[in-house]
């Protein structure tokens, strides 16, 4: 059965794509999006401007990096120039998966969200009144959160993206190992570099570059009506306060926002020091 969702975006399942129903003449559709792994009917691509997106139904599947390429396909179906506010569809779309319940609702919930600007919740149930069944799984569910709180798009440079990336691998693989020989860091670390790097800090050994400004987590220092701001003495076995010094305005240590290149062999340790490749060789 198909679902007309809102205006010209409907919805559907695999199983009601047999052919029965000519949908250019019962529902104008123009554009069609089948989100599955496999084969489809051939006349989708032949009748229809199609997009295939393949991708499995499972909460590790990364869905999300293919959101913005879906919502532009769907715009260039549904927003004509004359209507940037998309109140009158142009055309008309398709969104389909083997059910109609999870890859597709995700598809459709994305473009909700980033066409007309719904939260989470209000596309759900924007699907969900036309389709009683309609439920991403939960991993897509995240991934629509993570897709608004980045404004819609995907940076995949972006330390929050290559975070997703590290708990989607981590889900996979709990032993670190697919995340130690994977290439999510190998971009971050140059672009960094170029884009903010104004000074490095370096290993005091081998003098490799360990980290740049760009890779280093910014904080505030503590006020100083925080207790962070001093050091306070208290006597053995007691809570008797001795002596009290302002902290240091200097840091003694520097934390990074993720994993850097210079770690990828070590990343799978679960404990220990991490050492400079040139440093631990010396």
């Amino acid at each position: 059965m198909i679902h007309r969702i809102l205006g010209n975006i409907f919805l559907l399942s695999l199983d009601d794509l047999d052919g029965s129903v000519d949908l250019q003449k019962e529902y104008a559709i123009t554009h069609v999006i089948s989100v599955l792994e496999g084969l489809v009917p051939a006349y989708l691509a032949e009748k229809f401007q199609h997009l295939h997106i393949e991708v499995q139904d499972l909460e590790t599947a990364n869905l999300l990096e293919h959101l913005p390429n879906a919502t532009y396909f769907m715009d260039q179906a549904l927003i004509s120039k004359e209507d940037a506010d998309g109140q009158k569809h142009l055309g008309a779309v398709l969104v389909h998966c083997a059910q109609g319940v999870s890859r597709s609702v995700t598809v459709i919930m994305a473009y909700l969200m980033y066409r007309y600007k719904l939260k989470l919740p209000q596309a759900l149930h924007a699907v969900k009144r036309r389709s009683e069944s309609a439920q991403p799984n939960d991993g897509f569910m995240k991934q629509l959160e993570l897709f608004e709180h980045m404004g819609f798009t995907v940076d995949k440079l972006s330390s929050t993206y290559r975070q997703f990336l590290v708990e989607l691998s981590l889900q996979e693989d709990p032993s670190g190992q697919s995340l130690a020989s994977s290439k999510i860091f190998d971009s971050s670390s140059n672009s960094k570099e170029k884009a903010k790097g104004t000074y490095n800090l370096r290993c005091k050994r081998c003098r490799q570059v360990l980290a740049n400004q760009g890779d280093i987590e910014t904080h505030d220092m503590p006020g100083s009506e925080s207790r962070q701001s001093q050091f306070i003495k208290k006597a053995p076995n007691s809570r008797r306060i001795v002596a009290v010094a302002d902290a240091s305005k200097t840091c003694s240590h520097y934390f990074l926002e993720e994993p850097v290149n210079w770690m990828r062999e070590e990343l799978a340790a679960t404990a220990g020091k991490v050492h400079a490749a040139l440093a631990a060789n010396g």
